[in-house]
């Protein structure tokens, strides 16, 4: 299946995103925690108006291909993107790892604020790391080394042996052999 790169304007582009959870921590490890960051990626793009045009979720890590349309959304920003995903998913991985005890050894204070300085919702523990890396693609060539950097990264990391047995990856949607994904991703021409 050939996908077609949306035209590009001087400030739409796709955004190659990577976030990491916080000491590299591998909550991701657990298949709830995976479904909660979906959840949220999910609900954040049909509230705000992006496109995921491919994802993979390592142990301690997410990588994403996000796009919008600047003219049709021009206030929306990568990290109100990130803050909405992160900060939802952090609150509900924490409640769930609180609730089932599951994880509950990963769960770290974040020291970094201090005694006197507590965070402003009240949480304790820190499930990302701030801030996030995005790196902006301008071609079609770019878009497909990426894709493929993505969907190969379960098998650099050892945990599976082809793309095609990753299960919290997007490689078999776009390879059409998922029919029933956890997780669907956009489909733009490019």
């Amino acid at each position: 299946m050939f996908r077609k790169l949306p035209k590009f304007n001087d400030q739409s582009y796709v955004h190659f995103i990577t976030t990491k959870t916080f000491k590299n921590l591998p909550y991701f490890e657990d298949d709830k925690c995976c479904l909660i960051l979906l959840e949220e990626l999910d609900f954040y793009r049909k509230h705000l108006g992006f496109k995921v045009l491919g994802y993979v979720i390592l142990p301690d890590h997410l990588h994403c291909l996000i796009f919008w349309d600047v003219e049709e959304n021009p206030k929306l920003t990568i990290s109100k993107v990130m803050q909405g995903i992160k900060g939802h998913s952090a609150v509900r991985i924490r409640d769930y790892v609180k609730t089932t005890g599951r994880l509950k050894p990963l769960l770290q204070p974040d020291e970094s604020r201090g005694s006197h300085l507590p965070h402003k919702r009240g949480l304790k523990y820190q499930i990302w790391q701030k801030g996030f890396y995005d790196f902006n693609i301008y071609t079609k060539k770019k878009f497909y080394e990426k894709l493929n950097y993505i969907h190969n990264n379960p098998i650099t990391a050892g945990l599976c042996e082809s793309p095609e047995n990753y299960q919290w990856s997007s490689h078999s949607q776009i390879a059409g052999t998922y029919k029933n994904p956890i997780f669907k991703i956009d489909f733009l021409e490019i």
